[in-house]
Parts: structure tokens; sequence; C-alpha cells
């Protein structure tokens, strides 16, 4: 088992985009069996969302918003975030602005050991600093896992509403924090 000391966050480079696509590719076809069909699992290709994760940390202007874990020279995790997506409506009782956390994946073998925590609180400390003050972010309803993680966070879940992924139907959840401070504070207290 890796030694969690031994695992560094630190700002995506262009030179990570083919590793953060195997951890993303290899994070759904760990977490979603049984969620997505097997035949979108079996035809996701790292080689094929490289050049998006390439062009992602191209536009991203702020590097504390595009994280990654690195393990020996390994990234093994990876969380990005920035503005709230329109497609998110605010519930009215925010902090003020509203910021979104696009995705979290940690790879399979490095879960369990903190990772998605210090990645999500490396992120979290760049979005507070500017002039968020609330947080959002989605999660397939059926992972267990992930859900699991959001709700020991404090994150308060909407309805699951439908969704469709590569073509399949499935359902979605946002987790939502009115103030991202109590995040901040939760995922703190999880590192100590």
């Amino acid at each position: 088992m890796p030694d969690p000391r031994d695992i560094k966050i630190r700002p995506a480079l262009p030179k990570d985009a083919s590793a953060i696509a195997r951890v993303q590719v290899e994070t759904w076809q760990d977490a979603y069996v049984g969620i997505l069909p097997d035949r979108v699992l079996l035809e996701l290709r790292a080689v094929r969302s490289a050049g998006q994760w390439s062009n992602a940390i191209a536009k991203n202007r702020n590097a504390e918003l595009f994280q990654v874990a690195d393990w020996n020279g390994m990234v093994v995790g990876f969380c990005q975030g920035g503005g709230r997506r329109q497609d998110i409506a605010a519930t009215g009782n925010e902090a003020g602005e509203i910021a979104e956390i696009y995705v979290l994946y940690v790879d399979p073998s490095f879960q369990g050991l903190g990772v998605g925590s210090a990645l999500l609180g490396r992120v979290v400390h760049g979005l507070s600093d500017g002039s968020f003050g609330a947080l959002v972010l989605t999660v397939l309803s059926e992972n267990r896992g992930g859900v699991a993680f959001y709700e020991k966070l404090g994150g308060v879940a909407d309805a699951p509403m439908e969704c469709s992924v590569m073509g399949a139907k499935t359902e979605e959840t946002v987790y939502r924090w009115p103030d991202i401070r109590a995040l901040q504070e939760r995922l703190a207290s999880a590192e100590g």
C-alpha cells in the first residue's frame, strides 16, 4: 500500500493530460460498474480523452483550481473547480457566489488514503480565496462511494434527477455546501 506521505498535491501541468485521462477511465471502470452499461465502460479510452484534458489544462486560468495528486511522478488523482455552471440552480441560502467542483477522481488503488480529501481541500481553498462563498457538485446517485464521501463532508443532497452519460440513462444528485467555510473546516479536520 502506498504511503500517503509520499503523495504530493500540485497544479496540473500540460504533461499530465494522458495520466489524468487514465485516472478518469480507471475510476469510471471501477466506480460505475452496475451503474452504467458495460459497453459504455468498455468503450472508454484514455487516448480519446487526453486531448480534452490537455485543452482543459491549457484553458485553466488559476492553477489552484486544477490540482493533481502525484505519487513518485505518477498522477493518481485530480480535481478541478471553478464558477458554477448555469444548469445547477441556486437555492437562495448561499453565502455568496457559487463555485462548482467539476471533477474529482482518484485512482482506485489510492482511494481511502485521504487523496480525495487533500485534492478537494486544495481546490476549495483556491475557490474560497476568490469571491466564492458556496459550493455545489454533482455525483451519479448510485455511486455509493462518492455519495458517502460527500455526505461525510456535510454535503446536502438535492433530489436525484435524470441525466444521460455517454448515451446511458441514469440519475445524478447535486450536493451543496451553502457556506464553503464549513466544508473547509471539515476537510481540515479530515487531514488533522
